[in-house]
């Protein structure tokens, strides 16, 4: 009886461990194949039911774009971006769906090691807002090893006026963000900024004036030229339509205590 027993004891402790062995197998192939299920009609269909038609309204008076925007906000967005994790073709989908959320979304969802630099030639001209520029620089270029080659080429004269915006959103996360390039290389951008800025496209010159605060937060040295060059300049002025957004001032910010005690 007790070698029965000690058997039937056996079975069924092999029989819980198959259970759980199968239970945690089946977990992780839901968890691997999860998106799958989150497909870019599902997402975009969430992005239509957050929308918010006054602010969309607003937001199209300020923006030239052909993309349907829903002015939904950025929180909202990174929420449905976490839930759907990263997928490649699924984030080209999302760029071409002709929705302005969707894409933002795919440049919160996108797979970086899977893009091409005629993918991001292409995307490029199709960036209309200054906060698609931003997410798209810091979410996919900055990810690649083409930054500072777009920043390079994307400033330069002759390119469209968003196109360049894009330019110096990439000149900004290279201030921000390299190791290995020196002054010289954010001193030949100043010296463009100076020039320009002024006289400028709207959006260019909100570029320019964003590159020139990062640029003259890097290190004192760059502070100090860009700080003179802020100065002479003074206030520059972007239209942003019937929006609260200001202009930042960036003789105020560089001298600020902020960017000093980083320096």
């Amino acid at each position: 009886m007790i070698t029965f027993a000690l058997m039937k004891g056996s079975v069924w402790l092999n029989f819980v461990k198959h259970l759980i062995t199968c239970s945690t197998n089946y977990l992780i192939h839901q968890s691997t194949n999860l998106t799958k299920f989150v497909t870019t009609e599902a997402i975009l269909h969430k992005v239509r039911e957050l929308a918010r038609p006054k602010h969309a309204e607003s937001f199209n008076q300020v923006h030239k774009t052909s993309d349907e925007v829903y002015a939904v906000g950025l929180t909202k967005l990174r929420a449905i971006a976490r839930e759907a994790k990263r997928d490649h073709q699924r984030a080209v989908e999302l760029w071409n769906s002709g929705v302005y959320e969707g894409k933002l979304l795919a440049t919160l969802t996108e797979e970086p090691r899977h893009i091409t630099e005629a993918q991001l030639n292409k995307q490029v001209k199709q960036i209309h807002t200054c906060g698609l520029a931003d997410y798209f620089v810091k979410n996919v270029v900055a990810k690649t090893d083409w930054l500072l080659e777009k920043a390079n080429e994307w400033t330069m004269m002759g390119q469209a006026e968003l196109v360049r915006r894009t330019g110096y959103a990439c000149v900004c996360e290279l201030a921000k963000t390299s190791k290995t390039l020196d002054n010289n290389y954010f001193q030949k951008h100043l010296v463009i900024i100076e020039l320009e800025i002024e006289k400028a496209p709207n959006w260019v010159k909100e570029g320019q004036n964003q590159a020139l605060i990062a640029i003259g937060s890097r290190n004192k040295t760059l502070n100090k030229k860009a700080l003179k060059i802020a100065r002479a300049i003074d206030e520059i002025k972007v239209n942003y339509g019937e929006t609260s957004h200001k202009t930042a001032h960036a003789a105020t910010i560089l001298k600020s205590e902020k960017v000093q005690q980083k320096l």
